[in-house]
């Protein structure tokens, strides 16, 4: 096992989700190796700082008095604009709703009052998120399907299973497929620019199957990760995900994702190579 095999691994020793053999491998990697150490350290102070930091009596809020009366009043005023039936109000301790708008309307605008407590712990939440780096909004899909097809990369080469089909024929690969997913990924050889053809497998990546090329550099693996993506045309964008370099684009409805442990360059003129230029 390389440092950069311990440095992908480190999310799931983290959280406990590593096979008894990767741990072992891990473990005698870490008895050796100072640098991965001081890493895997620094990595678990982190983790343990965010589930601590989650676990603040600040970020827990009781309900503010009155609110079950309102919730099952907005509910009452709902059935009576059905049915034409008088509901009585809600008893009075409980804050009346404000006029204008649907019952619906006026419940979410109960349920959204700031009080102290939830400005408190929306501060609080956000101060664990920036000091561990955690960005709080929209999810990244693109950074969380790197996140996916590294794994898998890193899977393939630790669990001895690079390809599913072993040939350097495009004509035996590009068949092989036929069948197991539902669709045909384009196979090209490029053993005259330098990245012959091995093979291929089929892994899962966000939930559905994917084709996976497999093709070599010297002695380094380049997985290419084919499959059906809506949009316009890219063009290669490189990304750098746990030590390993990814180019990623689209094209002709395809979208084409190239991973290596190789320096950037390596994965730059793969890229250019598939696009044929």
């Amino acid at each position: 096992m390389t440092c950069d095999d311990i440095r992908a691994l480190l999310a799931a020793r983290a959280d406990g989700e590593l096979g008894a053999a990767d741990s072992l491998r891990m473990e005698a990697h870490l008895g050796t190796c100072a640098a991965c150490t001081d890493i895997a350290t620094r990595h678990d102070a982190v983790v343990r700082a965010l589930r601590q930091g989650l676990r603040a009596p600040a970020l827990y809020m009781k309900a503010p008095v009155g609110l079950s009366e309102r919730v099952m009043h907005a509910v009452q005023v709902e059935a009576q604009a059905k049915t034409g039936v008088r509901h009585e109000a809600p008893v009075a301790r409980a804050r009346a709703p404000r006029r204008g708008g649907s019952a619906w309307q006026r419940l979410a605008g109960w349920l959204i009052t700031p009080t102290r407590g939830l400005g408190l712990a929306a501060g609080t939440l956000a101060a664990v998120a920036l000091g561990v780096g955690v960005l709080v909004g929209r999810p990244d899909t693109v950074a969380l399907t790197a996140h996916d097809i590294t794994a898998s990369h890193v899977r393939a080469l630790l669990g001895a299973r690079e390809t599913d089909v072993l040939s350097s024929d495009r004509h035996t690969v590009k068949p092989w497929f036929n069948g197991r997913i539902d669709y045909a990924p384009p196979v090209t050889d490029l053993a005259t620019r330098g990245f012959p053809l091995i093979g291929g497998r089929l892994d899962y990546v966000d939930g559905r199957p994917v084709a996976v090329l497999v093709y070599r550099s010297a002695q380094h693996p380049v997985d290419l990760y084919v499959r059906p993506e809506g949009g316009a045309d890219t063009e290669p964008a490189l990304r750098t995900e746990r030590g390993y370099q990814l180019m990623v684009w689209r094209s002709a409805g395809m979208g084409y994702w190239a991973i290596t442990d190789a320096s950037a360059d390596v994965v730059q003129a793969f890229a250019r190579a598939v696009r044929g230029g």
